[in-house]
């Protein structure tokens, strides 16, 4: 027997629970992983690693959806190693080695550095992973070829990614594990279930701890179109074009977005750059059920920063207010935007455009990426349309944000965007 299972066995008993177990458990070579978010799925794959390390004695690679994602799931792997006191016999950035000489390895998204691995592979929020097809095409291979072991894990987003495709597929070989929120209560995760549903609306919530895809097959930007403007803001491709964004004395020239919202919206706030022809979305700030007089401190910090060029605030309705203290106190900043019907639609039709030109890059945040998706186009009886997103409790906060900031940072006629 294998002289790591005594070690590992009562320690991943005591540590897992069962839903976690369950997978752990399982000795399939092809597993997938339909998921609720925080149920602690990161830490589960880091002791799977550890274990396919030490007991199957095959290296293993985790391939994440973000940078971010990558380091989380290797410091769970440190913690879980400290936890049993077992010493790494090499560890640094991105690659741990095991005592036994197998490592595990991280990546997020670069099939390049995982091309030819020989060993067992994870695809870790693999919904959420840009150019997914990709991956799996250069990975899956080179793996199978060696008779590796394939786990994908997410909580899902749509219906038309890989790994809804791969989940859907009717085949015996893949062994499926499905573990709502729900399910993870009741195996005594503890979590406030209420306190979560108050955060989103049905439909997000739905896709983020029930493992139901949002419907996007009517989206007026439909993913095909969004993916190829995501990134990772954690990447060093990120921070390379962030570094080189051209300075106006010695700042940076943000234009913000912001949707305002109080109790059953939230408010919306986009940062975003220019460089050359691309509008760049830093990422976006949701302040939900905040006091009005806390959004205007916020909102007034932001504005008080020398790098802060422009503002354009929805002024329609509960925002009305607000926009008229920070035009009062900015007004060189501060532009406010009634969302007429004609407004939505100029708005709506070149955050459309951008994509289609791939004139924007957006941070692959789950969030923002189903607001937009949220979005649909109807008719009226006019003979005009609406852009609103097709649930009743959701309107689609991030998107209008974006598309305000997107609207002037390409160039607006009050204001020409340009870095001087």
């Amino acid at each position: 027997m294998n002289k790591y299972i005594e070690l590992l066995a009562p320690y991943i008993k005591k540590t897992l629970y069962p839903y976690q177990l369950k997978f752990v458990g399982d000795s399939s070579r092809w597993r997938i992983v339909n998921k609720s978010r925080q149920i602690g799925f990161s830490l589960t794959v880091a002791l799977d690693a550890i274990s396919g390390a030490l007991v199957r004695e095959r290296n293993q690679l985790i391939v994440s959806a973000s940078k971010k994602n990558a380091e989380i799931v290797l410091n769970y792997v440190r913690g879980h190693l400290e936890s049993m006191n077992m010493l790494p016999a090499v560890d640094k950035e991105g690659y741990i080695e095991l005592c036994n000489g197998k490592h595990i390895m991280v990546c997020s998204t670069n099939w390049r550095t995982a091309r030819g691995f020989n060993g067992d592979v994870y695809l870790d929020e693999f919904a959420f992973t840009i150019r997914d097809k990709e991956i799996w095409q250069a990975i899956v291979p080179s793996i199978t070829a060696v008779n590796g072991r394939v786990t994908v894990i997410s909580t899902p987003k749509s219906r038309i990614d890989k790994f809804w495709q791969i989940w859907e597929r009717k085949s015996e070989k893949w062994s499926k594990h499905c573990v709502t929120i729900h399910d993870a209560i009741r195996d005594g995760f503890p979590v406030d279930i209420e306190e979560l549903r108050e955060l989103f609306d049905p439909e997000e919530f739905a896709q983020a701890y029930e493992c139901i895809p949002l419907d996007t097959t009517d989206s007026y930007i439909p993913y095909n179109l969004i993916e190829p403007c995501l990134y990772d803001p954690g990447s060093e491709a990120f921070e390379a074009v962030a570094l080189n964004v051209p300075e106006s004395k010695g700042k940076r020239n943000f234009v913000y977005g912001v949707d305002i919202g109080r109790t059953k919206d939230e408010t919306a706030v986009a940062e975003t750059f220019r460089l050359d022809k691309v509008v760049w979305c830093c990422g976006i700030q949701s302040w939900q059920k905040m006091p009005f007089r806390t959004q205007k401190e916020k909102l007034s910090n932001i504005l008080g920063q020398p790098g802060t060029q422009l503002m354009a605030i929805d002024k329609g309705g509960i925002g009305m207010n607000l926009h008229e203290d920070l035009q009062y106190l900015y007004p060189e900043k501060v532009r406010g935007v009634s969302f007429a019907p004609a407004v939505k639609e100029r708005l709506a039709k070149k955050v459309k455009i951008a994509f289609e030109e791939k004139r924007v890059r957006i941070p692959n945040d789950p969030s923002l990426v189903s607001h937009i998706l949220s979005i649909r186009r109807s008719a009226n009886k006019t003979s005009t349309f609406s852009y609103n997103s097709e649930d009743s409790e959701h309107h689609g906060d991030k998107f209008w944000a974006l598309a305000l900031a997107i609207d002037w940072s390409a160039g607006n006629k009050i204001i020409n965007f340009r870095f001087m």
